[in-house]
Parts: C-alpha cells; sequence; structure tokens
C-alpha cells in the first residue's frame, strides 16, 4: 500500500495523571499523529471542557522542542486546518465514553507529499503526552488512549519539511486597556498564528480586544485589529462554522455543559428524548462556550452545536495557507505582536500559539 495507519500506542490506561513517553521509531515519512484519549463519566453535566485533561502534548528531541501544544490550542489548530471536522464524540453522559481527538499534522492536509515528518532526521524524537483524567469529570476513575500515526508506506516522497507548532507565549491579561507585546522568533516561516484569550464562561474578546503585527519598531505594520469581535464578524467570511453532534443527560436542576464554540451566540440545538416540554439556558447566554441547562423533566437530549472561536482562539492566517512560498518570513523584521487586554483582562490568560515550517 502508498499509504498505511501504524499503531504507536494500543489502547490502554494511562492511570490518573502523569506523563506518557512514546518513543517515535518509524523509519518512514509520518503525515499525521492521532491521539484518542476516552474517559468513562461519573456523573451529568461537565466539570470543565474535556480537552482540559491533557495539559500538554508535546514531541521532543532530546532538550529541543519540535510541537508543544495544550489540548485546547491541538484542537483549535485543526479545527481551522480541517473545516468541517469535529474533535470529540459528543457524549457527555454518566457512565458512558467521553471520547477527544488531538491532531498532530506535519501537512497542511494528510498526505501532504511536501511536508511530512521523518523521524529520522532527529537523534531520539518522542511523543510526551501530560495527563490528568478528572479535570473535566472530577469523579472519573478510568481512561483509555491510543496513539496512531498516518505513514507513507510503499510510496516513496522527499518531503521538504514539516509544520510544527508550538505555544510561544503565556500570560495573565493585564487591566483593561494594558498592553502586552510579544516578540515573535525569525528563524522559521510562520504560517499561522493563534490567539488564545481564556476565561470561563466569556467570549474571547472580553480578555482581548486588539491586536497588532509591527516590524522593526513599526516601520511596517502587516496587520491591526482594533475590535477583535468585528475581526471575528468579518472572517465569518472566511471560517467555517464548527459543528459538533451531542448527546447529554439534563434534569430540572442546571447542569453545565462545554462546547468548542465560544462566540458569544452558540447555538445548541437539542431534542429531549421521550420527554414533552421546552429547555432553557439558565442563564443570559452561552457564550465562551459554557452552556448551563435546565429541563422540565430528567431526559437525555440528542443535536448539535453550531458557532465559531474554538476554545477562546482566533485565527490570524500569514499567507495563503496551501502555498508555502506565500508564509509569511520574519527573518530579519523583528517582529512583535501587541495584544491589548479588554473589560474583563484581569480574569483571564492568554496565549500565543504559531505554526510554522521547519526546513530540512
Amino acid at each position: 500500500m502508498n499509504t498505511r495507519i501504524a499503531q504507536l500506542l494500543a489502547p490502554e490506561d494511562l492511570g490518573a495523571a502523569g506523563t506518557k513517553v512514546i518513543g517515535i521509531d518509524i523509519d518512514q515519512p509520518i503525515s499525521r499523529i492521532l491521539i484518542r484519549f476516552t474517559t468513562t463519566k461519573s456523573k451529568q453535566g461537565m466539570d470543565a471542557p474535556a480537552p482540559a485533561n491533557i495539559s500538554r502534548i508535546e514531541i521532543v528531541d532530546g532538550s529541543a522542542v519540535i510541537f508543544s501544544l495544550t489540548g485546547y490550542e491541538c484542537q483549535a489548530l485543526a479545527y481551522y486546518n480541517h473545516p468541517g471536522v469535529t474533535m470529540e464524540h459528543g457524549q457527555h453522559i454518566n457512565a458512558l465514553s467521553e471520547t477527544d481527538l488531538y491532531m498532530i499534522d506535519f501537512g497542511r492536509e494528510l498526505w501532504d507529499e511536501t511536508l511530512a515528518f521523518l523521524a529520522s532526521r532527529f537523534t531520539n524524537p518522542q511523543l510526551r503526552i501530560t495527563w490528568d483524567e478528572d479535570v473535566a469529570d472530577t469523579g472519573v476513575s478510568a481512561n483509555e488512549c491510543e496513539i496512531l500515526a498516518f505513514i507513507f508506506d510503499e510510496k516513496q516522497i522527499s518531503p521538504t519539511g514539516f509544520l510544527s507548532a508550538q505555544e510561544w507565549f503565556d500570560y495573565t491579561v493585564g487591566a483593561n486597556n494594558s498592553f502586552e507585546p510579544v516578540r515573535l522568533p525569525e528563524d522559521h516561516i510562520i504560517r499561522q498564528v493563534l490567539v488564545r484569550a481564556y476565561r470561563d464562561g466569556y467570549e474571547p474578546w472580553a480578555q482581548i480586544d486588539e491586536i497588532r503585527l509591527d516590524e522593526n519598531n513599526l516601520q511596517r505594520v502587516p496587520f491591526e485589529y482594533t475590535n477583535l469581535e468585528n475581526y471575528y464578524r468579518m472572517m465569518k467570511d472566511v471560517w467555517k462554522p464548527l459543528n459538533t453532534p451531542t448527546v447529554i443527560f439534563i434534569s430540572t436542576g442546571s447542569l453545565n455543559f462545554y462546547y468548542p464554540q465560544t462566540d458569544f451566540w452558540m447555538a445548541p440545538s437539542l431534542m429531549l428524548i421521550n420527554v414533552d416540554g421546552n429547555l432553557r439556558i439558565n442563564g443570559l447566554s452561552a457564550k465562551g462556550g459554557k452552556l448551563p441547562i435546565i429541563a422540565p423533566a430528567a431526559a437525555q437530549a440528542v443535536g448539535q452545536a453550531f458557532g465559531y472561536l474554538p476554545w477562546h482562539t482566533f485565527q490570524f492566517p500569514m499567507g495563503t495557507q496551501d502555498q508555502i512560498e506565500d508564509w509569511y518570513d520574519p527573518t530579519g523584521k523583528r517582529p512583535r505582536l501587541r495584544l491589548r487586554a479588554a473589560s474583563s483582562g484581569t480574569s483571564g490568560t492568554g496565549q500565543v500559539v504559531l505554526e510554522q515550517y521547519r526546513r530540512y
């Protein structure tokens, strides 16, 4: 076969918490690594979003970091790179499995023949997953992790490099209207910048509402958006909406559920099973992906959630995404982001993620 799927880790209960290290000892070019993490729920409702269980996914080679993202960031990047995908099974019911997926894509799409990861180019590449099984559901006591590698087998390719993603900057957002400068690296071409602005139950522009990229002390400004809510509205012409299937158990008491769509008007569409009556949101909105729901009676509900801004994350494409020659070359430009805090900034955190092209 030209391509095949290899198993890096057979299904395994990793235990309560820790860091799992897996050697990447595959000779063939790797297009994608896919991580499946499943927990068995102990309750109805959620204590936190499911990606909170995965605090870090890394690929390292000795002390060199090749890839490093949180579970939230890894899923957000996948949502932007692959419009229409869903990274979760959406089953949030006591005693049933709750499954999330995490992609590490080394190419622009699956089976990209120009961009792929060659483990042989490194000394001892390792995949490291740091987890805690009971963050999203504090009563969880069982999990299962499986890891697959999508590899070129009989087909011979000669990739020029691969895509790498890292959390470049992490900070606590300051007071309203304060600015945070972030100096960007100049060592690799940048395909896109993601900015995550997180506070539980709030839309992302409530934490960070302005961004600017300048070069050489304002000699040039590649982009400046003075209102990120308007930027999000404008990018609806570019971004595809997220569509998340869901099945939940609800009752007459308010239960919280979390979804990757974190804009103000995240729109859940739910139907009760074998129960008459209407659902209602127990609050002013479902902003920030947090959905508190009350039902007329205990029942299951099935449906979908729609919206934008996966896990509080804005995307800033640095050129046409499928054309390598159009991506942003920062060499000699001393690029700097400037992020302005919004009204609830001091209660939130911010992260800057870079997806870069690394040449062999």
